[in-house]
């Protein structure tokens, strides 16, 4: 940092100040730093001084003593002498008051966990010989004085701070662990933030361990061991669903045994049990995958095929010799599922090493009850010498972290059953831990089990030993109890071991693994010793005796000593407190006629000799009398023996058990000769036999005696009967081509109820089909729609052109009156009216296709008369002529009878009729729809059929299916199958006997016939739904039909009335036009009466459609309302402008506002100028021409001007008018086009919904097809009309 601030001086300071701040900077550099550091240090502890009343401010300032001498020490600095002499007064101070203060809390009933730390913390001196050692003292220290505190205060956060402490500071994840799950399950009621310092804690405290894990490379943290007792948790649960199954079996041909079968419920029993019998199976795979070598999941599984799933094959792949075992044997996982392993999981927690889970197989091998198994300390199943010292392992392992147990692999010791025996075993231990859960799980594998072993102790006495050589050796040749075995001293029956005792035991010790070849020399004295036994009841005593007995006989009779060549391999076990040594002893026999050598002997009494004098030190004053009274009763040990009844009765019973056996193989070999013969001459009488034995034991239900007459031969009987019943169903047995036909016929059948088939290519053809009939009639009528607005939209184009040839003629024809009128640009009005000839004469055509009746007028095309008269126009204006009266009504006349026409033809409203369409679309929707309903209603038939097919069974084989599945339910019941390892053999003897007793029971009484008559609800959901979605259906293909007919119908309407009302404000405007246009004409020559009735007539018709414009309403179309009633400039120069750009250029909003009345509204000026020309008209009945001249005519040029601005709100109008149209058809398009695509989702997905209800109804169909599956197959072949149902099945498809 302050390099870089130096860097920054030297590049931006200035140049005369770089050298001199640099230099200091460097000077006062360390001073400042080691001031900033001291005040760091000061406030730190300041803000942890010692107080006596805060134990967390104490503790954390001494931590950060510790800290700072520790960080000196490792600088080679000199220590601060205040620290240190602080350290030193609060170690001292708990040096001394220690003791005296854990008295008191003793005295105080505190429970404190061991003894300090401290007192045996230092040997010679009080220093700390290295910087760990004192790092070590302060952490013990630290964890000492808070783990006080919290046992005698239990208070929360001291807890939380202790935990931290373990984690990051001790690092002692184990404890941490066990701390904090604790803490959890003692404090219920917990803040917010409390619960979130403690879920930080847990993960902190598992991040932890998981280092600890990998550091160590504990190997056996790969296996899941809980897997193993969640795999017989899983087979529980399977035998569970597998008496579920075999429950509504038996309800399901209960069912079938009334007189009304209720369909409803059968269907519902039936699929129920196909759903489950299919979940099993899956839970079977499953499972066996998950262990191929179960022998019990494979019982199972031939239990479920052959008794459930009795239809189907065993897949190979789930067999024994499939493939899955071949991968299962090459994994891992063979490791944790060996079948003579079991697991067990202690918990770490307290009460710690109680036994919380553990797997059969553990229970079996000790040969303890699940009672005594079950929250029982995992000491209570080792030997009693390790068992002492457990305890300590399990502490040291969570309280100090020391997990030098959990890092082998494998680990052979020496576990305790039942009868007090050891067994061999192989123990891989794993470590579970987790937010919720502490603990250990081991799994175990007994090994060697034709081994021997013996445990040792230093002195060489024997602590435990296998059941093997107690029952060989010691309980065979010296008569004894276990409990007299142990104690003895196994050095004097191998004197090659006591030659090499004392060198086992030196620095080395725990590296002990020693084979060697030598002799057992044991004494034969099981007749002698028992008596002995008997006399006395102090057990030490008789063990001082047995062992002096022992050595005297080993001596003294030597040739009544039993020898044994045995192969020694000796291992150490070190604990706590014990070295013991384990002998382990591959090979022992007994070798006849061998002598005990001279140096065996010489061993031997040396030997003796030790025993003898630590004896006699050790032996009591009060049991010299018992031991001679022993020494004695030895000299007369044969009369003792010879006159011992109770061994005589023990000889007795011997002979007894022995003579029970050959009885009982006597009689074997009787039944096996009898079972024989019986067998054939069941196989003559076949046909008859089996039916007449149930009748006879039906007779015989009250004696109860005779309830298991059916013998072992009988159950043959009825398996050859099944054999031979399948063998006439299939044909001659000698008939080839009859067994393929029955082979045949099966493989159809089981087809026809397997039938995973889907829709038949004909119905996929019939509702494609469909769904493109739909698509096709909605794109005819959206492109009948479109095309019929689109014309419409360009009819708008074209058809105000008549009319404005028309206006613009007239307009021509009043400005050559006023060509030299300065108020209004009458000149340009003139150039503007001839120009729009020129322009548009080239949309005469397009005029023309749109509207062929006004083409030809008196012989002339509208295109020819339009050429005249732009000729006229030209001619006039170039030579300043005046138009001719002839050729002005000429053409007025052509015109009128154009607008005529077109009025007429706008009337008449000659567009496509869509209705037709619709029906048609209609009709032939209603077709397909009744097709589709055909099909459904003929899966339903089909459906009923399977129905009926229940009541054509006979009595016989439902009776027979429905005790086969009473037996087996009452059998899966037993308490055996439930809590036992399942054997098949074991099962299927069971079985039979259970179905023997089943047979002869009353269970058939309420069920002894077939129901001949069915009850079905006449409707149900799926038909409901089914009948609603034709509904739902035809309703949706309709929608788009309906509603582009009601859109077309509704637009076309609203299309004419803008329509009709743009033709009426053209023909307004043209008439005002004309009216005026006439009044320029006949003012310009001779008044004639025939000119002067055209001119009432045109005054006559603009009367009538001034009255019409009066009468226009708001509600009509509000803007055109506006501009008829409001002030005209403001609507036609602010909102609205005229599309012919010269024309509207003529007029300005000026000019416009100095008109008067213009304010008052169109129709109000449009009355006025019919006020003006009917003045004009009453003035030429009255008087004649020299009344009313030409000039007089040109001075009221200002109503002229008034005309024009009101003609120019008439196209103003039709603008307006044409826009709302082509808005109209706009919208009316979009809106058409947006239901299409709507009609189009809707449509597709109707025919999902279509296939899905048929699939469905179809399912049903396949479903109830299944249903026939839980009666055999051979049973089904029985049946002539399921084989009629088969073929009709199999030419029915959808």
């Amino acid at each position: 940092m302050t390099y870089q601030l130096i860097l920054l001086l030297c590049q931006y300071g200035q140049p005369q100040f770089k050298i001199s701040v640099v230099l200091l900077l460097l000077i006062f550099y360390p001073l400042m730093f080691f001031i900033a550091n001291e005040l760091i240090l000061k406030q730190d502890l300041r803000n942890a001084n010692f107080q006596k009343t805060n134990l967390e401010r104490q503790i954390r300032r001494l931590y950060i003593i510790f800290q700072e001498q520790v960080d000196l020490k490792k600088q080679q600095r000199l220590l601060d002498p205040k620290q240190s002499l602080e350290i030193y007064t609060f170690i001292s101070s708990h040096l001394r008051e220690c003791k005296l203060q854990r008295d008191r809390k003793v005295q105080k009933n505190i429970k404190l966990k061991y003894k300090c730390f401290c007192t045996d913390f230092f040997k010679d001196n009080d220093t700390f010989q290295s910087l760990e050692q004192m790092k070590q003292f302060a952490k013990e220290l630290i964890g000492q004085t808070l783990e006080d505190e919290i046992i005698e205060n239990q208070h929360i956060n001291l807890m939380l701070i202790y935990i931290y402490f373990l984690v990051q500071i001790k690092k002692v994840p184990t404890q941490a662990i066990y701390e904090v799950i604790r803490l959890s399950m003692m404090q219920k009621e917990q803040t917010l933030k409390q619960q979130a310092i403690i879920r930080k804690l847990k993960h902190d405290a598992l991040d932890k361990f998981s280092d600890l894990v990998k550091k160590n490379d504990l190997v056996n943290q790969k296996f899941v061991f809980k897997k193993v007792y969640q795999f017989e948790e899983s087979l529980n649960v399977l035998k569970s669903n597998l008496q579920t199954i075999v429950r509504q079996e038996k309800d399901f041909y209960g069912c079938i045994l009334t007189q009304v079968i209720d369909i409803d419920y059968i269907v519902d029993i039936g699929f129920k049990l196909l759903e489950n019998i299919k979940d099993l199976e899956k839970q079977l795979q499953l499972l066996y995958k998950t262990n191929p070598q179960s022998n019990e999941c494979d019982t199972i599984y031939n239990i479920f095929y052959k008794y459930i799933n009795f239809n189907k094959i065993r897949p190979k792949q789930y067999r024994r010799d499939g493939q899955m075992m071949m991968q299962f044997l090459q994994s891992n996982e063979r490791i944790i599922y060996d079948p003579g392993s079991c697991v067990i999981q202690i918990t770490l927690l307290q009460p710690r090493g109680n036994v919380i889970r553990y797997t059969r197989t553990f229970q079996k091998a000790i040969g303890y009850q699940d009672e005594e198994i079950q929250d029982q300390n995992i000491n209570r199943f080792m030997p009693q010498i390790i068992a002492n010292d457990h305890d300590l392992y399990l502490d040291n392992f969570v309280e100090r972290g020391r997990i030098n147990v959990v890092r082998s692999a494998v680990r052979v010791i020496l576990g305790k059953t039942k009868s007090q025996f050891v067994v061999p075993i192989n123990t891989r231990l794993r470590l579970e831990a987790s937010t919720n859960e502490f603990g250990a799980t081991a799994l175990i594998t007994p090994v060697n089990l034709t081994y021997g072993y013996m445990m040792l102790n230093e002195h060489g006495q024997i602590e435990e030993l296998t059941k093997n050589l107690y029952d060989e050796i010691f309980e065979k040749f010296l008569g004894i109890e276990l409990d007299y075995v142990k104690g003895l001293d196994c050095l004097i029956f191998i004197p090659e071991l006591a030659k090499i005792w004392n060198g086992l035991f030196n620095e080395n010790f725990e590296k002990l693994d020693k084979r060697l070849e030598c002799h057992l020399i044991i004494p034969n004295l099981s007749k002698q010793i028992y008596r002995s036994m008997q006399s006395s009841r102090n057990t030490v005593f008789i063990k001082a005796l047995l062992q002096q007995s022992i050595i005297k006989s080993l001596e003294n009779q030597p040739l009544d000593n039993v020898i044994f060549q045995i192969s020694l391999h000796l291992i150490s076990l070190v604990t706590i407190n014990l070295r013991l040594v384990i002998l382990e002893m591959p090979e022992y026999k007994q070798i006849q006629n061998q002598k005990i050598t001279s140096r065996q002997l010489i061993q031997l009494r040396h030997r003796s000799s030790q025993l003898l004098n630590s004896s006699t030190q050790n032996e009591a004053i009060t049991q010299s009398a018992d031991l001679l009274a022993f020494a004695n009763s030895l000299q007369f040990n044969g009369e003792i023996n010879e006159c011992d009844l109770e061994y005589e009765n023990l000889v007795e019973e011997l002979k007894m058990v022995q003579d029970l056996k050959n009885q009982l193989a006597n009689i074997n070999m009787i039944n096996t000769a009898h079972h024989q013969n019986s067998t054939k001459r069941l196989l003559q009488n076949s046909e008859h036999f089996f039916e007449e034995r149930v009748i006879e034991l039906r007779n015989n239900l009250n004696q109860s005696d005779k309830s298991n007459d059916l013998s072992d031969f009988e159950s043959d009987y009825k398996q050859k009967i099944q054999e031979q019943n399948m063998q006439y169903n299939a044909g001659s047995v000698g008939s080839r081509s009859s067994q393929n036909n029955t082979t045949a016929l099966k493989r159809q059948m089981r087809d026809c109820l397997s039938d995973n088939r889907g829709l038949n290519v004909q119905t996929k053809l019939f509702l494609f089909s469909l769904f493109i009939l739909v698509i096709v009639g909605y794109f005819v009528n959206y492109l009948i729609l479109y095309f019929e607005f689109e014309k419409i939209n360009q009819d708008q184009n074209y058809d105000n052109l008549p009319f404005e040839f028309s206006y613009f003629y007239n307009e021509f024809v009043i400005a050559q009156s006023f060509i030299n009128d300065s108020n209004f640009q009458f000149k340009n009005l003139s150039d503007v009216a001839l120009k729009f000839f020129v322009d548009n004469i080239k949309d005469i055509d397009q005029t023309i296709t749109r509207f062929p009746h006004i083409n030809l007028i008196s012989n002339l095309t509208m295109k020819s008369r339009i050429i005249i008269i732009l000729t006229q126009l030209s001619k006039v204006q170039r030579m300043n002529e005046l138009i001719l009266s002839q050729d002005f009504f000429n053409n007025t006349d052509q015109f009128n009878t154009q607008i005529n026409q077109i009025q007429n033809a706008a009337s008449k409203n000659q567009q496509m009729d869509l209705g037709i369409f619709v029906l048609i679309e209609e009709i032939v929707l209603l077709l397909f729809l009744i097709r589709y309903i055909y099909l459904c209603f003929k899966i339903i038939q089909m459906k009923i059929k399977i129905y009926k097919l229940f009541c054509t069974f006979s009595k016989e084989v439902i009776q027979e299916q429905f005790l086969q599945f009473s037996s087996l339910y009452n059998q899966l019941n037993n308490t055996k199958f439930k809590n036992h390892e399942t054997d098949e053999e074991q099962f299927e003897t069971t079985m039979m006997r259970q179905y023997q007793k089943t047979v002869t029971s009353n269970m058939l009484d309420k069920h002894n016939r077939v129901g001949r008559q069915i009850s079905v609800k006449q409707t149900n959901s799926a038909q409901v739904f089914f009948y609603l979605f034709i509904f739902i259906y035809a309703f949706m293909c309709s929608f788009y039909y309906i509603g582009s007919y009601i859109l077309f119908e509704e637009a076309i309407q609203n299309v004419s009335a803008r329509q009709n009302e743009k033709i009426q404000f053209e023909i307004i405007n043209n008439q005002l036009a004309l009216s005026y246009a006439q009044q320029a004409i006949l003012l310009n020559q001779t008044i004639k009466s025939e000119e002067i009735e055209i001119q009432n007539k045109s005054v006559e018709y603009l009367k009538q459609l001034t009255t019409s414009l009066s009468q226009y309403q708001q509600s009509y179309n509000n803007d055109i309302y506006e501009i008829l009633s409001n002030n005209i400039c403001d609507q036609l120069f602010n909102s609205f402008q005229f599309n012919y750009l010269d024309y509207s250029n003529l007029f300005s909003f000026q000019q416009c506002n100095t008109i008067n009345n213009l304010e008052k509204g169109l129709t109000f000026v449009v009355q006025e100028l019919y006020q003006n020309q009917f003045e004009f008209l009453q003035l030429l009945q009255i008087n004649d021409q020299s009344t009313y001249s030409f000039q007089e005519f040109l001075q009221n040029s200002q109503q002229q001007i008034k005309r024009l601005y009101i003609q120019y709100g008439f196209h103003i109008i039709v603008v307006l008018l044409t826009n709302q149209i082509k808005r109209m058809v706009y919208s009316t398009i979009l809106i058409n086009s947006i239901m299409l695509g709507f009609a189009g989702i809707i449509m597709s997905c109707s025919l999902l919904m279509t296939i899905k209800t048929i699939q469905k109804v179809k399912n049903q169909y396949r479903q109830s097809k299944q249903l026939l599956t839980l009666f055999p197959l051979d049973r089904l072949m029985e049946n002539a009309y399921v084989i009629s149902f088969i073929s009709q099945d199999l030419h029915f498809s959808v």
